[in-house]
């Protein structure tokens, strides 16, 4: 008896903290690429793809190694190599309205963000100032005492020691520090990328079949709308795992890239609105003069089955 009630408290103390994560769930790793490690309650393990992530967890990123972070609330972040990034606190409120404050750090390295407009508050501070976040694409950088911010969508707002400013979209800023002004910092992005579909209308496969929609990438000049040569990898986002992008993807020295994107059969749950938004952004620090660019994909939503009725001639009733 006393051997089998040992057992159950081994068995009962190596499931309950998984199952306490499992509650305390904030968000999951949805791309691992290199070397990516996560600290936890004094130990560290692997950053692997589908990993449940906490309060508290650090998310470290090595030489060469990339993790994109998926949060309850729908927005991801991406963390680049050399990065150092810590969920410190996300909190869902317990009002009708449902909404999440998410608090993080970014101690060091590079990430870029997009939050869920009306449904997060997003406070990340750094080393060198602190940055209020309102559904907004946005990409960060703190390196050597220096924070640079690019602002492709929505409003950051951004504090030092010494200043508190809102950054409007289509800016950057190069150079924060911890003290002094940085308002005669603001730039505008000098380039974008566009993402152009060869059909926004898209068509949902039956079951077990696929369809295919292609795209071309372009990094354009924003002021002279022409074709600007460089190249660049590119990360593509669309809140909908029934359409898959290319994991890897490089516009060429022309700034140019056609791609195809493969649509799986949707089942009932992810019809939703009958949109799709698909954002892409140039990965790394090297790439934060270049805006994020935008599409919509429609789709027609099935229309519900008509109830039919039968009426009982005898009797009238409806069945």
């Amino acid at each position: 008896m006393k051997k089998s009630c040992f057992a159950f408290i081994v068995v009962l103390l190596l499931v309950l903290p998984q199952s306490l994560y499992a509650i305390n769930a904030v968000a999951s790793i949805k791309a691992s690429i290199g070397d990516v490690k996560v600290s936890r309650l004094n130990r560290q393990i692997s950053g692997r793809k589908g990993l449940v992530l906490n309060d508290g967890d650090v998310i470290t990123t090595e030489k060469n190694s990339k993790a994109t972070i998926l949060f309850r609330d729908g927005s991801i972040i991406r963390l680049y190599q050399n990065t150092k990034f810590v969920i410190e606190q996300s909190v869902e409120s317990k009002s009708t309205h449902r909404g999440f404050f998410n608090r993080f750090k970014l101690s060091l390295g590079s990430m870029w963000g997009k939050f869920s407009k009306n449904r997060q508050r997003t406070v990340i501070k750094t080393p060198t100032a602190t940055c209020g976040i309102k559904g907004t694409s946005v990409a960060l950088a703190q390196q050597s005492g220096a924070l640079n911010v690019t602002l492709s969508t929505g409003l950051v707002v951004l504090e030092n020691e010494d200043e508190k400013i809102d950054l409007m979209p289509g800016k950057m800023i190069a150079g924060i520090t911890k003290k002094g002004s940085f308002r005669d910092k603001i730039q505008d992005i000098p380039y974008r990328i566009l993402i152009k579909p060869d059909s926004k209308k898209i068509s949902i496969p039956t079951k077990g079949n696929e369809s295919i929609v292609s795209f071309t990438l372009q990094i354009i000049d924003v002021n002279s709308k022409l074709n600007v040569p460089k190249a660049a990898r590119v990360l593509i986002t669309v809140p909908s795992d029934k359409i898959e992008f290319p994991e890897s993807i490089r516009l060429n020295s022309r700034g140019y890239k056609r791609i195809n994107a493969t649509i799986k059969p949707f089942k009932k749950a992810d019809f939703g609105t009958g949109r799709l938004e698909v954002t892409v952004v140039a990965e790394g620090q090297r790439n934060m003069d270049i805006g994020t660019g935008q599409t919509v994909l429609t789709y027609d939503i099935p229309r519900k089955n008509p109830r039919i009725m039968r009426i009982d001639a005898n009797s009238g009733t409806i069945r």
